[in-house]
């Protein structure tokens, strides 16, 4: 047992031009017109009817969305700036029984707390009783209905949800998104608070998420590479040319999904391990050892710290900053948290 499918609904490139809904550069806006594309990209996000919700950033016309609903969610929260789209996003709430509830507002600055509660205010009478279904069952399966059907009905915890967070993201803002989700993660708050299992499936400009998925002596490892990887497991998992945008952007664009690591290599707030990888990573070819000596100097304080930071691990102090784990520098965020002291930002 599912929820309905969406009925058929007019081609998104009918509803732009019929609503007039051109991409506006100042919103860095480049719309999907694949359904293909963006079936592809709720499939490779998980989405099934056993989330709670799902949360869209930046839905614009609306294509996506109808992946998400199609691919089963119970309850769909999008977030949007631009009102000029909110005909298309009603149009497809009534479409999809009310699983869809829009909030018009910029999810830099908005208030996680109405998501949630936009979200399990969402009714879920979309669901069929097995009275319904066009093929007869049998007894088992009657049970079996009725088991599925009080499951798929019950209502939304919002401190133990099982929560999606998908984004086609303007390139503009989505490095600065993200650090805010991983910070907002990493303390427990917004979406993410509670016990609540919050997944991310966000889209790039490519260079960026090369970034983001880099491995230890990777090309384009950097400090959204530590702050992400110290928290999630990271994977690139759809990787899409310029020519599927419209307009066509000047760079190829991929998306990255992410999974909260059951055993962070952070805990608590990721700010020391922003400073401490965005110090290293600003003399990024030089040597381990050339930065903390660097640093020994920035902050004399720190020098017992740093020495036993690297007696404990035996790390390599001629390897590169790009070259270095995770790991090497969360241990060192670490100590610097623990004696609460500071590192300069350059």
């Amino acid at each position: 047992m599912i929820p309905r499918k969406l009925p058929p609904l007019p081609p998104i490139r009918d509803l732009i031009r019929v609503y007039g809904l051109s991409a506006d550069q100042k919103f860095s806006q480049n719309f999907i017109l694949d359904k293909n594309v963006t079936d592809t990209i709720a499939q490779r996000a998980k989405i099934s009817v056993n989330d709670d919700l799902v949360v869209e950033v930046g839905p614009g016309p609306g294509l996506l969305t109808r992946s998400i609903l199609d691919a089963g969610a119970r309850r769909v929260v999008v977030v949007e700036k631009d009102t000029r789209f909110v005909p298309t996003l009603e149009q497809l709430a009534e479409a999809s029984d009310q699983r869809l509830a829009a909030i018009m507002g910029d999810m830099l600055t908005i208030d996680h707390a109405e998501i949630l509660r936009v979200g399990a205010a969402i009714p879920v009478q979309h669901f069929s009783s097995a009275s319904e279904e066009t093929t007869p069952l049998t007894p088992e399966q009657q049970q079996q209905h009725r088991e599925s059907l009080e499951m798929y009905q019950r209502p939304m915890d919002p401190n133990n949800a099982t929560i999606r967070l998908l984004g086609n993201l303007p390139f503009g803002i989505a490095s600065p998104l993200l650090v805010q989700w991983l910070k907002m993660m990493a303390l427990r708050q917004g979406i993410f608070q509670g016990r609540n299992n919050v997944s991310m499936t966000l889209m790039f400009q490519k260079e960026v998420a090369e970034r983001i998925v880099s491995p230890p002596g990777g090309a384009h490892r950097s400090r959204l590479s530590i702050l992400a990887q110290s928290l999630c497991d990271v994977k690139m998992a759809y990787k899409l040319p310029a020519g599927v945008f419209v307009p066509k952007p000047k760079v190829d664009a991929a998306v990255v999904h992410f999974e909260r690591r059951d055993d962070p290599m952070m805990p608590g707030s990721l700010d020391r391990l922003e400073d401490v990888a965005r110090f290293y990573f600003n003399k990024r070819r030089k040597t381990m050892g050339h930065n903390t000596n660097r640093l020994a100097k920035a902050v004399p304080e720190a020098r017992p710290i740093l020495d036993e930071w690297i007696a404990e691990g035996n790390w390599n102090m001629n390897a590169r900053t790009e070259e270095v784990s995770t790991f090497q520098l969360c241990a060192l965020a670490r100590k610097l948290e623990q004696a609460q002291l500071k590192i300069p930002l350059t």
